[in-house]
């Protein structure tokens, strides 16, 4: 019997990440910290909605929300500002 740690086809990995602060511009041209959340393949590349947050906790809830109802790894390499 010979074992393979190969992957099924058609598998690929998935996680959700969370990232941020990055400065954006408001309507005002004011600058103002947004973060974001997506899901992403092992590049963290987004295969998905990317979304912009404009509160740290707003967003960090969204990622561990989605990470619970997806069941994938959540990857959190946001900071507070």
């Amino acid at each position: 019997m010979t074992t393979t740690t190969a992957k099924p086809i058609g598998h690929q990995w998935r996680g959700v990440f969370f990232d941020g602060p990055q400065p954006e511009q408001n309507h005002d041209g004011d600058e103002v910290p947004v973060w974001f959340v997506f899901v992403g393949d092992e590049d963290s590349n987004p295969v998905s909605t990317i979304y912009h947050c404009h509160k740290f906790k707003s967003a960090e809830g969204l990622a561990k929300r989605m990470a619970r109802d997806r069941r994938l790894e959540l990857i959190h390499e946001a900071m507070p500002d």
